[in-house]
């Protein structure tokens, strides 16, 4: 999560300080048996503490956590999982989580740690392992990434839509294949060369290996073995993946991969970097301190870098989509570029340009409501007054006529001054235009700012002016409740001051 400029609560504060004990509740909560009984079929709490051996009082209580917590539910006596549970906590769930959960531990050993990195530098708690140790904790963290890959690998394909109906992937440290099954089931006609360590191919069931998925065991930085990989394929790939991947080495490392394995592909094709970004969102920037904690060089690489490797190895073009989860897919080309509707670059260019939050919504779930412009004509003093404003601007059915229109739109926050506001808006209009959004068009937040009274008879600015929300009917303070930006009245005169605008995009 992002403490945005206008969160200023003790809320937040408890969340962030305390939010290791809900991992807690959910690593016991599967550990004593709970999530298995239930997963079973509904139980009463009378039955759920027999069978679990929970003490009375003490398990009461915990039950009644999971329940107020939303991984349980409690119907006519009968206790049942909730549908979040099914999904990530049972035992049966295609997209179970169980592993991860049991990984996570591990991980959080090396976190209670972290000044010591900062101090020491990165690398500074790695330590050889045995043999036996090795293997158990690759067993576990293959077993971690292979259930985070059934819920991810949902999302990619989702989001990689543009291809042929035959062809060959390649992916570039596949661990178990999840990725390239998912792939293959939706393009059964093509061809899949998994590729990586040794110890990882051999752990992959045989008899779970579709028939046209291969497995290529190979040290991925040894120049030798993959040059064998490109010798052998002659660079026929038409979709070469690498996913989390990259954060894993540093930067000479992953310009060297991804300039050979590069030759695997052929020039029309597509490289995707699939990966957690620094720049994207503050879990990519967790993750890259996830990565020096736990990694000797790893890192969490920002688009920039990303791109600039990319471009180094050859690819000129790319585009970043990105997914529900808080990943990217950067998708790069030789020649052609990839054609996305993504708008994550229009956030990026606001969020680098006056704006503190970029949200991109449906602009079906916008509302236009006759008491907001009631609250205009009956408390306004400037009402009348302003072109841009009631009842010179767009009327109610006017606004909802015009959302639909689009398909999408970028909700935006700023700061003072209103000015500066609307000028920025102006220009996030602008480069949605010349980024390909044809119909892009931006309503402000506040009074237009240009002149400091209008010229009664005419617009001086009619090239500058735009409606606010407010004056279309717009609940700004839903609409931006909605999608996670907290509004407040100002009561105090040095409260958080913030204004919110829209861009219409398609």
């Amino acid at each position: 999560m992002k403490i945005l400029p206008s969160d200023n609560s003790y809320r937040t504060f408890c969340d962030l300080t305390s939010g290791y004990r809900m991992f807690c509740v959910i690593a016991e909560a599967v550990s004593s048996g709970i999530i298995d009984l239930l997963d079973e079929g509904a139980r009463t709490l009378d039955e759920l503490q027999v069978a679990t051996g929970l003490k009375t009082e003490e398990g009461g209580r915990f039950i009644d956590l999971l329940v107020n917590a939303g991984l349980l539910e409690r119907y006519e006596g009968q206790l049942f999982l909730s549908r979040f549970s099914r999904s990530y906590l049972g035992r049966s769930s295609a997209t179970s989580q169980r592993h991860v959960i049991e990984f996570e531990p591990i991980l959080m050993e090396h976190w209670r740690k972290l000044g010591t990195v900062l101090h020491e530098g990165q690398g500074a708690l790695i330590r050889e392992q045995s043999t036996a140790e090795y293997r158990e904790r690759l067993q576990l963290f293959q077993q971690a990434m292979a259930e985070a890959a059934q819920v991810r690998c949902l999302e990619l394909w989702d989001a990689v839509t543009l291809v042929p109906e035959r062809g060959t992937i390649i992916d570039i440290g596949a661990g178990d294949g999840t990725y390239l099954r998912e792939f293959l089931a939706r393009h059964p006609l093509w061809q899949g060369i998994a590729c990586d360590l040794p110890d990882v191919c051999s752990r992959v069931a045989v008899d779970a290996i579709p028939d046209n998925l291969l497995f290529y065991p190979c040290n991925i930085l040894d120049r030798q073995e993959l040059a064998a990989l490109v010798a052998g394929y002659h660079a026929q790939a038409d979709l070469l993946l690498f996913s989390n991947i990259c954060h894993c080495y540093d930067t000479a490392e992953n310009e060297a991969l991804l300039l050979q394995a590069g030759e695997l592909l052929a020039d029309d094709g597509l490289l995707i970097v699939h990966d957690f970004f620094r720049d994207a969102n503050s879990f990519g920037a967790l993750y890259d301190l996830h990565m020096l904690v736990n990694t000797w060089n790893g890192r969490s690489y920002t688009t920039a870098e990303t791109a600039g490797m990319l471009h180094s190895a050859g690819f000129g073009h790319h585009v970043a989509i990105e997914l529900p989860s808080a990943s990217l897919a950067i998708i790069a080309t030789r020649s052609t570029p990839y054609q996305s509707a993504s708008l994550f670059a229009l956030k990026s260019h606001a969020l680098s340009h006056g704006f503190y939050a970029a949200v991109e919504l449906d602009p079906a779930r916008i509302r236009s409501e006759a008491w907001v412009r009631a609250k205009c004509a009956y408390g306004c003093s400037q009402y009348g007054t302003r072109w841009s404003c009631p009842p010179h601007a767009m009327d109610q059915g006017g606004f909802e006529e015009l959302l639909g229109c689009y398909s999408r739109a970028l909700l935006v926050a700023g700061q003072p001054p209103l000015r500066d506001f609307q000028e920025n808006l102006l220009g996030l209009e602008r480069e949605a235009f010349l980024g390909g959004f044809k119909k892009a068009l931006v309503f402000s937040g506040g009074p237009c700012s240009w002149c400091e009274s209008c010229d009664d008879t005419r617009c001086r600015f009619p090239e500058k002016r735009r409606p606010s929300l407010e004056s279309c009917g717009c609940d700004v303070f839903a609409l931006a409740e909605s999608c996670g930006i907290p509004l407040a009245p100002l009561r105090n005169s040095d409260d958080f001051v913030q204004y919110v605008g829209l861009v219409l995009v398609d």
